[in-house]
C-alpha cells in the first residue's frame, strides 16, 4: 500500500509528492504561479523509474517544470508526454520538450495532424494516436485508463485513470480559478462558486456531461487532479459528479 499526501494546506506555488509507494510515485509540479496569466496544472507519473508527464504546460513554465521533475527522474527517462487537448496552455512547452526528450507525444487522433506546428517532421515516429474509444496502457507498475470525454472541452478529450494511486485526471473537467489561490478542495460549495462559471462556458452540454460522469462513477477515485484550479479529494468525488450531472452548459444555455 502506499502513501497518500493530499492536505489543505499544500502550497500550489511549489512541486509535492501526491502518492508514492515503492515502485510507484505521482507528483504535482509546482506549476500554479499566480497573477494574470492562466494557471495550469501539470502532473509527473513515475513507475519503476520511468515517466510520463501529464499536460505539460506552456512555454513561460517549461523551465520551472523541467526543474521540479528533475527532482524525481531524469527527464530523458520521461516516456510519454501526454496532452489532453490542443491549447497553448495544456501544448505550449512541447517544442522544448523535444529538444530535450524522445517520449511519445500521446494524444488523440484529431490533434495529430496539428503536431507539424509544434515542429514535428516526423509525426508517426513521435506521436501516440488515442482512438475515439480509449486505450488501456500499462505503464510500470500500474495501468493507465484513457477514458472517453469528449466535448469536455475539447472534442478529442481523455481523462486518465491511475489504478495504482487511483488518481482521476480530468484536464479542463473541474476547472476553476479560484481568488485565493488553494491546491486541495477543503470548501466545495465555495469551490463551485469558481467551477460554475467555467464549465458553463467551456462544455458542450449537459448530456456529454453525464455520459463521462456514467463512465467514470465506477471508479474507486482517492482524488480528481484537473489542469486547473484544484485537486478534489475523495470525500467530494460523489458530489462533484452530482453537480455536473445537474448542470446546465454549453448549448443547454443557448435561447
Amino acid at each position: 500500500m502506499g502513501e497518500y499526501f493530499i492536505t489543505s494546506n499544500l502550497d500550489p506555488r511549489k512541486d509535492h509528492v501526491l502518492y508514492k509507494d515503492d515502485e510507484h510515485m505521482v507528483v504535482y509540479l509546482g506549476t500554479q504561479e499566480g497573477g494574470q496569466d492562466v494557471d495550469v496544472n501539470s502532473y509527473l507519473i513515475v513507475s519503476r523509474g520511468r515517466g510520463i508527464l501529464i499536460d505539460p504546460g506552456g512555454y513561460k513554465i517549461f523551465s520551472k517544470v523541467l526543474a521540479n521533475i528533475s527532482k524525481y527522474i531524469d527527464p530523458r527517462n520521461i516516456d510519454y508526454i501526454y496532452m489532453c487537448h490542443q491549447d497553448p496552455d495544456v501544448a505550449g512547452s512541447i517544442p522544448l520538450w523535444r529538444e530535450i526528450s524522445d517520449a511519445k507525444i500521446l494524444v488523440h487522433w484529431l490533434w495529430v495532424r496539428f503536431l507539424p506546428h509544434f515542429g514535428f517532421e516526423s509525426i508517426g515516429s513521435y506521436a501516440h494516436e488515442l482512438q475515439d474509444e480509449g486505450e488501456i496502457l500499462e505503464f510500470g507498475a500500474t495501468t493507465l485508463e484513457f477514458i472517453p470525454a469528449h466535448f469536455l472541452h475539447s472534442p478529442g478529450h481523455f481523462t486518465v485513470y491511475d489504478h495504482r494511486s487511483k488518481f482521476l485526471f480530468t484536464g479542463d473537467i473541474g476547472i476553476a480559478f479560484p481568488d485565493e489561490g488553494y491546491l486541495v478542495v477543503e470548501d466545495f460549495e465555495k469551490h463551485v462558486q469558481y467551477m460554475r462559471p467555467l464549465h458553463e462556458r467551456l462544455m458542450a452540454s449537459n448530456k456529454a456531461l453525464k455520459v463521462w460522469v456514467n463512465k467514470v462513477r465506477y471508479l474507486d477515485i482517492e482524488a480528481i487532479l484537473p489542469q486547473h484550479g484544484a485537486i478534489i479529494p475523495r470525500k467530494y468525488v460523489k458530489r462533484f459528479f452530482d453537480w455536473l450531472e445537474n448542470l446546465k452548459v454549453g448549448v443547454d444555455l443557448m435561447r
